[in-house]
């Protein structure tokens, strides 16, 4: 793999850089290969693009933001929902996980969705999501690999 194959996605509309709050790691990243395109988006969560956190306490409402920042880093990355292959979320809570569970089986349907228990990155976050995506968006200089 080359370097030229990775691209590091923003979508600095909906949420700050990282390193603005002092972590260093990407929000989401895109692999270009021959014959697709793999985008990663790294554990999200209910912020905005200066780094509050929205709908303290709200389990559902902050799942429904960090959706949607989800959906804006995958945009920037020129896929979609429709190309998510898995999703993983992450609950602070274990009492929140029928919710969390019921809203991404009736949103995302057949998608695999693992819910599970974990430090959540920050204090005032309930959950975070990320996932993954492939797109048929090839590059033929990369070959088939």
């Amino acid at each position: 793999m080359c370097t030229e194959q990775i691209e590091h996605i923003e979508a600095r509309d909906h949420l700050n850089p990282t390193h603005e709050y002092g972590v260093t790691f990407e929000r989401a990243t895109a692999i270009q290969y021959g014959d697709r395109r793999h985008v990663i988006v790294s554990g999200t969560a209910s912020i905005d693009n200066q780094g509050r956190i929205l709908h303290t306490g709200d389990v559902g409402a902050q799942l429904g933001r960090a959706l949607e920042n989800v959906e804006a880093l995958l945009a920037n990355a020129r896929a979609s929902f429709e190309d998510v292959t898995h999703f993983i979320v992450y609950l602070r809570d274990h009492g929140d996980y029928a919710l969390a569970r019921e809203q991404m089986c009736r949103r995302f349907g057949d998608v695999p969705v693992l819910v599970v228990m974990g430090p959540v990155c920050r204090p005032g976050w309930l959950i975070e999501v990320e996932c993954s995506a492939v797109t048929a968006e090839g590059h033929p200089e990369y070959g088939n690999f």
